[in-house]
């Protein structure tokens, strides 16, 4: 399979969904959500780049101290949305001892950060017709976790999910970085314990109707 980065300048890990296949043959549709690194450096060439893609939302999945430090360019437009995926202050992940690994990281914070999560899954569900942009500091971490239920609930199979956060690395040139074990981890835990993505986001307080207009945003 061959992913794409999208030559947005100053931005290094931004790609669209559109066009990961899905297990019943059709595919998530182009335009949609696209998942990206920070935007603190995004040029004015790159700003028009996104808003000629048709990028109508944005969330911006870091921490308000994150933020602060390091402004989204567009942090002042109405598109722009700050839903926190994680609280510093709160971290469920701090109970992991410092040689865990990645994927028991996603595992705690999948669980323990589940409120978090279903605001930011509510964000992109509630968000105007066109492209919603999603990301954190590297897009790999919080966003890759965000874009692994948003694929499950469009119907994407865990393999291409894997494959897509894998890319990570080849964006960043970083090979290793982005091991897929670490995604398939977190899914396991949402299917051993809530029996996948929806089941996982209806326990935590998504409503079946904005479940509904999620996978309508991203099938079509």
């Amino acid at each position: 399979m061959e992913f794409a980065a999208l030559e947005w300048a100053g931005l290094r890990n931004a790609r669209d969904l559109g066009g990961l296949p899905t297990r019943d043959g059709g595919a998530v549709r182009h335009g949609a959500v696209v998942r990206a690194d920070s935007p603190h450096a995004l040029t004015g060439d790159g700003v028009a780049a996104l808003r000629a893609y048709g990028v109508t939302r944005i969330i911006d999945l870091r921490c308000a101290d994150e933020a602060t430090l390091r402004p989204n360019v567009l942090a002042e437009d109405p598109m722009y949305r700050l839903v926190p995926f994680t609280d510093p202050d709160d971290d469920p992940a701090d109970e992991l001892s410092d040689l865990a690994e990645i994927g028991d990281l996603y595992r705690c914070r999948i669980a323990g950060d589940a409120r978090r999560v279903v605001d930011a899954v509510a964000a992109v569900a509630d968000a105007p017709p066109g492209a919603v942009l999603v990301h954190c500091q590297a897009g790999q971490d919080r966003t890759g976790m965000l874009v692994a239920l948003l694929l499950r609930v469009a119907g994407v199979a865990d393999d291409v999910i894997a494959a897509d956060y894998a890319f990570s690395s080849v964006c960043w040139e970083s090979p290793g970085e982005c091991e897929p074990e670490a995604i398939l981890a977190m899914l396991d835990l949402v299917d051993e314990r809530w029996s996948g993505a929806d089941g996982y986001l209806l326990a935590h307080g998504l409503s079946p109707a904005r479940l509904a207009a999620l996978r309508t945003r991203l099938r079509g």
